[in-house]
């Protein structure tokens, strides 16, 4: 019984899996509006459920503090996701419940995930997850969509490969799948080459979800294919989930390997500087916020890899931080799509003089991803950086020359929306709602910033229980 209440959250998501599955073989009327007020209940209802389950730890599940809040912002993501980009549910009409039955695959996928405690059940979660993701990615169904799915499936698989690879080489090593109990035995044995290789292999087909490099060469491709709200899913559920179980691998296992630690934080510190080159140049949003989505990772990745608890704090208050910026410019940039039918930031020219408080909460989300003050990103970027500067003043230095490179792509943006055009920019008052979000991103982005104190105490709380 305390297994099935532990887990009552996650049976309420595969719960609304099935329901979702009905649904849309019965319902024919009003479906895109049902399906959206039926499924944010969902999430209400599982978020509520959470602070109420108790916290217990199996041998394969684990739940406590720390599994809590990822879980908590996984939902989060999702319930401001559906609330910011209503359109797109619409265009799906009578498949609106089908469309939400992968989002609530991924979610559930993305849960496991992160209460996994056993290389199998990770496994599977993960692969839950990517499946959704692939299926999510083509739902256009458009040319540019089915080219994204595909090359995001053929990626996907390798990495999926290249993971299993690394964990069947640990299990030979140490007998067992438990990541509790391979810790344990690395701790007691003595390091082997093959310890060296399971975990850099490991951790490898593990960048795939975090998009960084090696597998980063076609995160941005997939963005383009993508429609908008899917790659505000993309840029957060798994990503967050991704982190919330990889920041266990490192503490339980990695740690005791400093060439796979060198290694990740080498690939993270490549990631940052390949995305900041390459965004410099783009001209289409997605491609653009898909090279931001890959320098966030390299920052988390980093602060990961030092694997304390100060560390993973950081991680944590990030996280939460980005949550909320990153909703912002994905809900924005759908808003302006769906006006226009533009996905070109040069066409963002002028915008401010037009939509002065549209611009103001977009530019704020943006300032928030640069690291700027006065946004909760400039005090998470603060806070993270404190990790990195305990662990090595060298690792400091590039992490901060790597952010500064970075602002240009941010700057750049933010300089379009001030340039003055002669063109009409209206936005029709249909987008009334979806503009209250932006605007509840970009308070939280702000306010963040000014009371930081509970969030960052929450997450120094959280962190003790990895």
């Amino acid at each position: 019984m305390n297994f099935l209440t532990t887990l009552f959250p996650e049976i309420i998501i595969a719960i609304s899996i099935i329901f979702n599955i009905i649904f849309s073989l019965t319902i024919k009327n009003d479906t895109y509006k049902k399906a959206k007020f039926f499924n944010i209940f969902i999430y209400t209802i599982t978020s509520l459920s959470i602070f109420f389950a108790p916290f217990n730890s199996f041998e394969n599940l684990i739940s406590n503090s720390y599994t809590f809040i990822f879980k908590i912002m996984i939902l989060l993501s999702s319930i401001l996701i559906t609330l910011g980009t209503p359109q797109f549910i619409r265009e799906k009409r009578k498949k609106s419940f089908e469309f939400f039955s992968i989002i609530n695959t991924l979610i559930l996928g993305g849960m496991f995930l992160i209460s996994s405690n056993d290389f199998l059940i990770a496994f599977v979660a993960l692969e839950t997850l990517s499946i959704s993701c692939y299926l999510l990615t083509g739902a256009r169904k458009n040319h540019k969509s089915k080219e994204a799915s595909l090359k995001y499936l053929i990626t996907g698989a390798s990495a999926s490969a290249i993971l299993l690879l690394g964990i069947s080489y640990l299990f030979g090593l140490t007998g067992s799948i438990n990541i509790t109990q391979i810790g344990e035995t690395i701790i007691n044995d003595q390091f082997t080459g093959l310890f060296i290789v399971s975990s850099i292999l490991i951790i490898c087909g593990l960048m795939f979800k975090l998009g960084c490099i090696p597998f980063s060469n076609w995160i941005v491709d997939i963005y383009e294919g993508s429609s908008f709200p899917v790659c505000a899913i993309l840029s957060l559920i798994p990503k967050i989930a991704t982190i919330g179980f990889i920041s266990r691998l490192y503490v339980e296992i990695f740690q005791y390997s400093p060439l796979a630690i060198f290694i990740s934080i080498l690939l993270a510190l490549i990631s940052i500087l390949y995305a900041s080159i390459g965004a410099i140049k783009q001209t289409n949003i997605k491609r653009l916020f898909a090279y931001s989505s890959i320098i966030h990772s390299g920052f988390i990745l980093i602060a990961t890899t030092i694997a304390t608890n100060y560390s993973i704090s950081t991680v944590i208050f990030y996280l939460f931080t980005y949550l909320f910026m990153n909703a912002g410019i994905w809900i924005a940039s759908t808003i302006f799509h769906n006006t226009y039918n533009s996905e070109n930031i040069n066409d963002y020219k002028g915008l401010f003089y037009r939509h002065p408080y549209f611009s103001s909460a977009l530019i704020i989300c943006l300032i928030g991803l640069a690291g700027l003050p006065p946004t909760s990103g400039f005090l998470a970027k603060i806070y993270l950086f404190t990790s990195i500067a305990k662990e090595s003043v060298i690792l400091l230095i590039l992490a901060i020359t790597l952010t500064i490179i970075a602002l240009l792509i941010y700057l750049k943006f933010i300089k379009i929306l001030f340039e003055k055009e002669n063109i009409n920019l209206n936005f029709n008052n249909k987008f009334n709602y979806q503009k209250f979000i932006l605007y509840l991103c970009a308070i939280i982005t702000f306010l963040l910033c000014i009371y930081p104190n509970t969030i960052i105490n929450f997450s120094q709380l959280f962190s003790i229980y990895i």
